[in-house]
């Protein structure tokens, strides 16, 4: 027992020394840290003010680029209306010249009525003229021959 009891003194004894050993390295450790440690204090509001400049322009052209493409955007959505508009024109165009064309058919068609019955007209005049002196004949005809009786 005694022969534990020595044993553990030792062991306590060794475990003592490790820790002194162990708090001299720590303190050793700090002051090398100490004198490697960073140096003085750095002034670096230059730097700042540098980085808030760059951060401004790049804020800006990111506004600028935001304008150019919405810009973009609106000129694409205008062509895509003027697109819209030329092409229901131009249907509506080739529409109206199909109907002028067809229309036109149908005048010529008239003008061709018109022209057949103006000399059917004609005709009709022509032969009223002629059957007006035809009666005309006739009358006076039947008038002398009238006289003729009664006398």
């Amino acid at each position: 027992m005694q022969n534990l009891n020595d044993r553990l003194a030792a062991y306590l004894d060794k475990v003592r020394a490790l820790e002194d050993a162990n708090t001299d390295l720590e303190v050793k450790i700090r002051e090398w840290y100490k004198k490697q440690g960073p140096g003085p204090e750095r002034d670096y509001s230059p730097y700042y003010r540098t980085i808030e400049e760059l951060r401004s322009k790049v804020l800006g052209a990111t506004v600028d680029n935001a304008n150019l493409l919405l810009q973009i955007d609106n000129a694409r959505l205008t062509a895509d209306d003027f697109r819209t508009k030329f092409e229901t024109e131009q249907a509506l165009r080739l529409s109206v010249e199909s109907d002028i064309n067809g229309l036109r058919r149908v005048l010529d068609e008239l003008t061709l009525s018109r022209a057949d019955l103006e000399m059917q007209i004609e005709n009709l005049k022509e032969e009223l003229a002629y059957l007006k002196k035809n009666h005309e004949e006739v009358s006076a005809l039947s008038a002398g021959t009238h006289r003729v009786c009664d006398a």
